[in-house]
């Protein structure tokens, strides 16, 4: 097939200048990743146009042939010939520098998929979802697949697809064997990797061969197809895929008395019922006609002509050829000589000697090619393919490249007519002032559409993902509180104290000044604000809040006073304000809680009577209370029991203790161990109060955080729309300092794109 080189470099070159004209033009286009996409695929046609190819698929049954008339067209003994296997893979054969072959294992991706097509397979039988099996691991799936087979064989009897789930062991168990590997041979060893005697034939995606002496033009490829009765569901898909898309022509192998039979002819009937145009492309092969008698063919161009029928194909006559491949290839490598050089097929010379009645010489040989029928309807058949490649085929390919080329420019004249519709009509002093105010608005946008999307990134994922699962007040802080507590109260002067009982001062009111001494020390409102505001700073203040404010003064139209505006709000200010109250409402019941554990340490210290225990004596001995009230002079002379009663429970002891004649259970060196005690008790409490504190903490301040910065993001949002007015006064600024640059940019851009518009409008010739 002869191709004239201008045919392919005229459409070349158009898509060359439409591709130069598009990357020219993408920057300044508003385009989103789908078109990207789609001008990506297009660009495959470069590709496509420099090295033409035009695949001819062929499709048969086992023992039609197909091999042999491949080896037929080709004119040489390429092939190996079928015995009990099928071709196994797909064999491409083109022109190369060289013979060899190479093998083609298969990918990550298309074991992937050879495993979901076994898996829809079996799913099928078993009558359940392929879903079931697909989200499964590939040992996981495996095990699966068995116990629902062996189920299935107990629930029927049988199980029809056995051989599937076998294919589909070999294919898991040796999942990287090979993977993506590609071998080269040498041409001699092909048969041993094309058929199904092949061990890792399961891991082949497909064989090169690239010959050097053949007669068949530069960019035909001849794509000898698997037989659909074997196992391997991909084959099925491949040869789909050949005859509805990737095929420029497809050949039907048939041979006599088994004229459109096979699993190959069903799935053309598959495909001809939606795609009735598919069968413009089909040449039909009828092999072995040397063989029937007269009657015979007769019987079989019936045959063949109803069968035609029942499917509903529409074939023109002079695509039916009745041929004899094997007599045809045997004349041709007479002719040529090659004969004794040739493979296996010597042993089937008597095959033509049968038709003939002679092995023909050289000459002969040539004579027979002419008149004998069978072969005389090969090399029409040979003849015919390659026209209708070089003639349709070809036409159609150009076609559907015109197709794609002006697809490709009018979606991108869509593209850029907004922009060359607003620039035609342009003169300087317009366009100087049309690029000031257009390109003043959509830097003003795009100033405040950054702006916006910053802070609002910023926040989201500080609410999303990070203040979730946020802990402000950590176990070191809580251990940090507590060490600061207790070296507090180990801090005091305990010798002082214990002083104080040898100086006569009894021991409650010792015990009942320890709080305000503790406090001395620790002032813990104080300290528990300072630690949380440093933990602030350092979690919050100068993390979020300082990347925040970064990310946004790096935007170059904000005015001076705006980013010094954002460093006040952004400093962290407000948010210490919030803590401080926040540490006020955890520490609002310390007063309680220090009183609770004075209550504590001084009933433990009375005997371990509780406080309704001394009420209810005091209650009893009322008369007797009052005086020993009055004489302690706890209440004043004219007071009631009522004023008794009101006591606190340190005066309260006192008066119980009178009534009772309560003795003293321990010496003067025991009341200086209960200073000890009380002082321990005091610290234990403290600490203990903090710790139950820690996870409130935690809680309010990760909401009092989002409160603030979802408040914040609102202020920050409305402050930009308030400055808006001075962003502009910035960019314009901008705009004029550098007008020059700026619009030698923008004529820049203006010539591109017009320039763009030209080729995309533009007359394919």
């Amino acid at each position: 097939m002869t191709t004239k080189e201008s045919d392919y470099t005229t459409y070349v070159k158009a898509f060359k200048r439409l591709f130069e004209a598009y990357d020219a033009a993408e920057p300044y286009l508003d385009l989103g990743e789908d078109f990207k996409y789609f001008v990506s695929r297009k660009r495959h046609w470069l590709e496509r146009l420099a090295s033409p190819e035009f695949p001819v698929a062929f499709l048969g049954a086992f023992s039609a042939g197909k091999s042999t008339i491949i080896n037929a067209v080709l004119g040489d003994d390429i092939l190996p010939q079928a015995t009990k296997s099928f071709t196994a893979i797909p064999t491409l054969i083109r022109k190369g520098a060289g013979n060899r072959a190479v093998i083609h294992y298969l990918g990550e991706r298309e074991r992937e998929e050879l495993k979901g097509l076994y898996v829809e397979e079996l799913s099928k039988e078993l009558r359940k979802p392929a879903e079931t099996y697909l989200k499964l691991g590939k040992g996981e799936l495996l095990g699966k697949l068995a116990k629902d087979i062996e189920q299935h064989r107990g629930q029927f009897g049988s199980f029809n697809k056995q051989k599937f789930y076998d294919e589909l062991k070999v294919l898991i168990d040796g999942w990287n064997k090979l993977s993506g590997a590609v071998k080269e041979i040498a041409l001699a060893e092909l048969p041993a990797y094309v058929t199904e005697d092949y061990e890792d034939v399961l891991f082949v995606d497909k064989a090169e061969i690239y010959l050097a002496n053949v007669s068949i033009p530069e960019n035909v490829v001849l794509v000898d197809l698997p037989g659909l009765g074997v196992v391997n569901p991909r084959h099925r898909k491949v040869t789909k895929s050949y005859v509805e898309n990737d095929a420029k022509a497809f050949v039907i192998a048939m041979k006599v008395f088994h004229l459109l039979e096979g699993e190959e002819i069903e799935l053309l009937a598959e495909i001809h019922s939606q795609r009735k145009r598919v069968l413009q492309r089909a040449f039909w092969v009828i092999n072995q006609w040397d063989v029937l008698s007269t009657q015979h063919k007769r019987e079989e161009l019936a045959n063949f002509e109803e069968k035609i029928a029942h499917y509903g194909f529409q074939i023109s006559k002079d695509r039916v050829f009745r041929v004899s491949a094997l007599n045809y290839l045997l004349l041709k490598l007479i002719r040529d000589n090659k004969l004794e050089g040739a493979g296996k097929i010597r042993e089937h010379v008597d095959a033509l000697k049968k038709a003939v009645g002679k092995i023909p010489n050289r000459q002969e040989a040539e004579n027979y090619l002419k008149a004998l029928e069978e072969a005389k309807n090969f090399v029409q058949f040979r003849a015919g393919l390659f026209d209708y490649l070089a003639g349709t085929a070809k036409a159609e390919f150009l076609d559907e490249a015109r197709g794609e080329y002006l697809d490709l420019a009018a979606r991108l004249k869509e593209k850029l007519d907004p922009l060359f519709q607003s620039y035609k009509h342009s003169n300087d002093d317009g366009m100087k002032n049309a690029f000031i105010a257009g390109e003043l608005s959509r830097r003003q946008d795009e100033t405040i559409r950054q702006l916006r999307d910053t802070v609002e990134e910023h926040i989201k994922q500080l609410r999303t993902e990070i203040l979730p699962d946020f802990e402000f007040w950590r176990d070191q802080d809580q251990e940090q509180l507590a060490e600061q507590i207790r070296a507090a109260i180990d801090g005091l002067d305990r010798k002082s104290l214990k002083n104080e009982l040898l100086k006569g001062l009894d021991l409650h009111s010792v015990v009942s000044r320890l709080p305000h001494k503790i406090e001395e020390n620790l002032r813990i409102q104080n300290t528990f604000r300072i630690q949380l505001q440093e933990l602030l700073e350092e979690h919050i203040v100068n993390q979020y809040l300082r990347q925040l404010l970064d990310a946004i003064v790096q935007v170059d139209a904000l005015p001076e006073e705006v980013v010094s505006s954002l460093r006040d709000r952004l400093n962290g200010r407000d948010i210490l304000h919030r803590l401080k109250g926040m540490c006020d409402v955890f520490l609002f019941d310390y007063g309680n809680i220090i009183d609770d554990l004075g209550r504590t340490i001084m009933t433990s210290l009375a005997g371990g009577q509780t406080e309704e225990e001394v009420v209810d004596l005091v209650q009893k001995n009322a008369d007797a209370a009052l005086e020993v009230a009055k004489s302690l002079k706890l209440i004043g002379p004219n007071d009631s029991v009522k004023q008794v009663l009101s006591l606190g429970l340190d005066k309260l002891l006192k008066v119980y203790g009178a009534i009772a004649n309560v003795k003293q259970t321990v010496a003067e060196a025991g009341k200086s161990n209960d200073i000890d005690y009380a002082l321990d008790y005091y610290k234990s409490g403290l600490m203990d109060y903090t710790r139950k504190q820690q996870q409130q903490i935690n809680k309010y301040a990760r909401r009092g955080i989002k409160n603030y910065f979802e408040e914040l993001e609102e202020e920050l949002l409305a402050y930009f729309e308030v400055k808006k007015s001075d962003i502009a006064r910035v960019i314009m600024e901008q705009l004029t300092a550098d007008i020059d640059s700026e619009l030698g940019a923008e004529l820049q851009k203006q010539k591109i794109i017009k320039d763009a518009y030209q080729v995309a409008t533009e007359r394919l010739a």
